[in-house]
């Protein structure tokens, strides 16, 4: 077997959702696809390497910028590089990131909290664990060895039992919550975190693809979004005209069929059905999805 026949029979080997062990008929058929294709071009297997799979999952922020980029690659026939994968971390949010981390910092030294937080009307009870909080908070603007640094000097030398507990560890909250400010969800988890600080207690936090539990609640046009794009994608794939105008505005972006892109889009589909079938078993809801075969 040739590496690049090689490289795509594997790449489904993990299209990004824990328990796929298994090719499926909708896989053997996209590798029949390739197959059948007169070599493919080499922006294509770079375009196909950029869809939904590990690394750019749905919890990212910029995840809907990063999935518009592939539809625009495809449509332009080349790759350049993407948003949105693991990691990204949008200016707005390291504004707001500076801004929690001001704001905890004058909590813990004796200011009220204010704006969504104002119910929490008693002043810090654990001044450490906030002031904890607020320094790695303000480190992760500076780079991953900073915040470590500020992580298990906390850990090591708090006298505070909660701070300790919120920086010691690999599985920390603050070293899970802050090694990954690129979920959707970290102001939902900054505000559990400072509630749990004010009630003395570790609260649970979401990250990673478990942050989207919560996408129902604080953005549930993420879901609808991805739901509105895959509709796009079948109707493309078997050679049907737009529903409407998102539909349309998804099918300008992928360009004229032709074998490669029908494989492209063929593919970008599968990934795509993957995370959303995944997202409805999460929240316990059941829709119908088109198959490819």
């Amino acid at each position: 077997m040739k590496l690049s026949e090689k490289r795509l029979m594997e790449w489904w080997e993990a299209p990004g959702i824990a328990g796929r062990e298994d090719f499926d008929e909708e896989i053997l058929y996209l590798n029949n696809l390739a197959e059948q294709s007169e070599g493919l071009p080499r922006w294509a297997l770079a375009v196909r390497d950029m869809m939904p799979r590990w690394g750019f999952e749905p919890c990212a922020h910029r995840f809907p910028d990063g999935l518009e980029q592939v539809l625009t690659m495809i449509g332009m026939g080349r790759a350049f590089p993407r948003v949105g994968e693991c990691g990204d971390v949008p200016l707005r949010v390291q504004r707001s990131l500076e801004y929690w981390g001001r704001t905890l910092l004058r909590w813990a030294h004796g200011s009220k909290l204010n704006g969504p937080l104002a119910d929490i009307s008693t002043r810090c009870a654990d001044p450490e664990a906030a002031l904890a909080t607020a320094e790695a908070i303000l480190a992760v603007g500076q780079g991953r060895a900073a915040l470590d640094a500020t992580l298990e000097r906390w850990a090591d030398h708090a006298d505070s039992q909660l701070a300790r507990t919120l920086a010691d560890g690999e599985d920390a909250p603050l070293t899970v919550l802050l090694r990954h400010p690129c979920c959707f969800n970290v102001a939902s988890n900054l505000e559990r975190l400072t509630r749990g600080i004010a009630d003395g207690r570790v609260p649970d936090l979401l990250v990673c693809r478990n942050a989207l539990r919560e996408a129902p609640q604080i953005d549930p046009g993420r879901l609808v979004w991805m739901r509105g794009v895959l509709r796009a994608l079948g109707r493309w794939v078997e050679g049907m005209p737009p529903s409407d105008g998102f539909c349309a505005s998804v099918h300008a972006k992928l360009g004229t069929p032709d074998p490669v892109r029908q494989w492209l889009v063929a593919s970008l589909y599968k990934t795509v059905k993957l995370w959303t079938q995944y997202t409805d078993c999460m929240h316990g809801v059941h829709h119908r999805y088109r198959a490819l075969v």
